[in-house]
């Protein structure tokens, strides 16, 4: 009976964290579910090598949206517990302006920089470079306003808001999908302009809601400090592509397009768990750093095993499931592709691990620790993608992806424990 008593009581404790958590869950498994239901006879309107297109050009996009988007949400949820509803309000003008015109000059530079690395470095590639690279990167910048107001939503605890925006451009998003690749059968292209157009449309949408934040004069000073704070983060997490990115790259170089498509399907598949993952990180973020501002280190550490804990259970039942889910969902047509979801599913666990940490390091404002890090960890991903992919092929770019998480996660470790012991010997 105490027992029980405590659960209830730690329930209604936390029922406004567990609420939020259902809320952040419906939100991501709404438009996903009808992605499943539907991701059948998407397989049955694309063959392998339109899946190695879109997957080939979206590891790309694992490289440059760091770079066009520059990790300024990160520096909202630093500072949000810090600032005024002023200051917030004056933060949020700032980067509402930001996120539309540097992004889409850094959008430019990225299609530019792409289009040299094809044309100098990959001249025998078979994927064409239009108009798949131009549809891939151009719709990164249409994102930032409404990761901006999600974020927004999210950091005030307005799950109801973030449930509703989430819900209704993940719907359009599938149904340009099913118009353009089901109903029009243009393959990649199709399943490229889709999310260009939807974006554009939820883009309106945000700038409208946002309308009056350009009446506020821009405020260099803060625009210069979120760029001081951010530019590490930018150049860490470019490097995550060489984590997550960098197989299809060297997949490709290999020539088998077809080997490719089915290693994309089981990543896409494998993908799905991100369901779990990022509404934990949506419901557990503002509390990870609230406790670090808070110094409340023994809170964040529950959290961040509550959170790797829960996602390691639905992996686990995910790979349990795993051939089965790759029939049904490939209409058949994908059954090769169930060995790579099921490695690649258990990245969810790693990643979920070194994120979680990654954020704590960022609350603690190391950002270049995180920088440090990712160039460490990227030069031993690329040693070891190279010699796994040379032995293995597409299994080992599997293997690749769950370890270099691993990888990235103890260098984590392993610097904040040196600049705490540095810390240590200094005073």
């Amino acid at each position: 009976m105490g027992l029980y008593q405590h659960c209830v009581d730690t329930i209604h404790q936390h029922k406004k964290q567990v609420f939020d958590l259902g809320i952040y869950t419906l939100a991501s498994i709404i438009p996903t579910a009808l992605a499943v239901i539907v991701n059948p006879l998407i397989a049955m309107n694309m063959s392998p090598t339109d899946y190695a297109i879109v997957g080939y050009y979206t590891a790309f996009n694992l490289l440059i949206s760091p770079f066009i988007e520059f990790y300024l949400l990160h520096y909202y949820t630093k500072r949000y517990f810090e600032l005024s509803e002023d200051g917030r309000k004056e933060l949020k003008a700032v980067l509402v302006k930001v996120l539309i015109y540097f992004s889409l000059i850094n959008a430019l530079i990225s299609l530019g920089g792409l289009y040299v690395y094809v044309k100098l470095f990959n001249v025998d590639t078979e994927i064409p470079f239009m108009p798949y690279a131009l549809l891939s990167v151009m719709t990164i910048p249409l994102v930032g306003l409404y990761s901006l107001t999600l974020t927004d939503y999210r950091m005030q605890r307005r799950s109801k808001e973030f449930f509703r925006l989430s819900v209704l451009s993940g719907l359009l998003g599938l149904c340009l999908v099913i118009l353009l690749v089901v109903l029009l059968k243009y393959g990649a292209f199709g399943k490229l302009l889709a999310p260009l157009l939807g974006n554009l449309i939820v883009f309106g949408y945000c700038f409208y809601n946002n309308r009056q934040l350009f009446k506020v004069k821009l405020n260099k000073l803060l625009f210069l400090d979120a760029i001081k704070f951010c530019y590490p983060l930018v150049l860490a997490s470019m490097l995550s592509f060489f984590a997550t990115g960098f197989d299809r790259v060297i997949l490709e170089r290999q020539g088998n397009l077809a080997e490719l498509g089915f290693y994309v399907v089981g990543v896409q598949i494998a993908g799905y768990l991100s369901i779990v993952s990022t509404s934990i990180n949506n419901t557990f973020q503002p509390d990870i750093f609230e406790s670090v501002v808070h110094r409340d280190f023994r809170r964040c550490t529950r959290i961040i095993v509550v959170m790797v804990g829960f996602v390691s259970v639905v992996a686990l039942v995910f790979i349990a499931l795993a051939p089965f889910l790759v029939n049904i969902l490939t209409a058949g047509r994908y059954v090769a592709s169930t060995k790579y979801a099921m490695i690649v599913a258990l990245s969810s666990i790693t990643s979920m691990l070194y994120y979680s940490l990654s954020q704590v390091t960022i609350a603690l404002g190391f950002t270049r620790i995180t920088l440090i890090n990712k160039i460490i960890g990227s030069l031993l991903c690329i040693w070891m993608y190279s010699m796994f992919i040379s032995k293995g092929g597409a299994i080992g770019a599997a293997w690749g992806t769950v370890i270099s998480f691993v990888l990235f996660f103890i260098g984590n470790v392993a610097l904040i424990g040196l600049k705490m012991k540095f810390k240590h010997d200094k005073t």
